[in-house]
C-alpha cells in the first residue's frame, strides 16, 4: 500500500512539472539604481490541475501590470528606489495592499500564500533567507522554455551611456540677417512592443477586445 502512495505522488508531481514546463527561476542582481523585487505564489501539491490552481493580478501604484502570477510560479521587477504601493488581486475580488519603501541595490520578496479551501489568500513579505529556498522551486509567470512570450516591464531600465559633444556658439553679426529655419513638425517616437502589448491589454480590461483577441493581437505583435 504504501509503494502504491508513492507511485502516484510521483506520478502527481512529474505531471505537475511536466505540464508547465516553465522557466525556471533564475537569482538576479537589482540594476543601478533600482530596488529588485520578486512576487511569488508556493507551489501548492494539489494544484497539479489547471482549473486548481490560483492566479494573481498585480499592481503597482494601481497600475495593473500585464501578466498574472499563478500557483508555483514568480515574477521580478527593476522599481525605482522610492515609497509606493503593491497589491495583489484574486478573482477580481479580494484585493491585499502592502506599502513599500524601496531602496536602490535592495532585493525584496513578496510571497502570495493562498488557503487551504482557496477562499482567501495572504500577500507578505518574506525574510530572504527563507524566500529564496521556496522561490527556487518556482518557474516564470507566463514563460516556457518554448515560447518567446516572456515580457516583463522593467520600471528602472539599464543606464546607456552616450558621449555628447559640446558645440561651441556660432555668434552672428548683427550687420547679417539669416533666413528662419522652416520649422518641422515634431514626430512622434514609434511605440515599443511592450507599449503596444499595454495598451491592448487595457483595451481588455475594458471589454473592448475579447480574450482571443487580445491573444491574436499580442501574438501579431511580437511576431513583427
Amino acid at each position: 500500500m504504501n509503494i502504491v502512495k508513492t507511485l502516484l505522488l510521483t506520478a502527481t508531481l512529474l505531471l505537475f512539472s511536466a505540464c508547465g514546463n516553465k522557466t525556471a527561476f533564475k537569482l538576479q542582481e537589482p540594476l543601478e539604481n533600482a530596488a529588485l523585487v520578486y512576487v511569488y505564489a508556493k507551489v501548492k501539491l494539489d494544484s497539479s490541475e489547471s482549473s486548481n490552481r490560483g492566479e494573481y493580478s498585480l499592481r503597482i501604484n494601481n497600475k495593473p501590470v500585464m501578466q498574472r502570477v499563478r500557483d508555483g510560479e514568480y515574477m521580478v521587477f527593476n522599481l525605482k528606489p522610492q515609497p509606493m504601493t503593491l497589491s495583489a488581486t484574486k478573482a477580481q475580488i479580494q484585493e491585499v495592499v502592502l506599502d513599500l519603501d524601496l531602496k536602490a541595490g535592495e532585493t525584496y520578496y513578496f510571497k502570495i500564500v493562498d488557503s487551504q479551501d482557496g477562499s482567501a489568500f495572504d500577500f507578505v513579505k518574506v525574510k530572504n533567507s527563507e524566500a529564496k529556498t521556496e522561490i527556487a522551486s518556482t518557474g516564470l509567470a507566463g514563460s516556457s522554455e518554448e515560447s518567446p512570450e516572456n515580457i516583463i516591464t522593467e520600471f528602472v531600465n539599464p543606464k546607456k551611456t552616450e558621449s555628447m559633444e559640446v558645440v561651441a556658439p556660432v555668434v552672428v553679426p548683427v550687420t547679417t540677417q539669416v533666413p528662419m529655419a522652416k520649422q518641422t513638425p515634431m514626430q512622434t517616437a514609434p511605440m515599443s512592443k511592450t507599449d503596444e502589448i499595454m495598451k491592448a491589454y487595457e483595451m481588455k480590461e475594458k471589454g473592448i477586445l475579447s480574450d482571443e483577441e487580445f491573444k491574436t493581437l499580442k501574438t501579431n505583435i511580437l511576431n513583427k
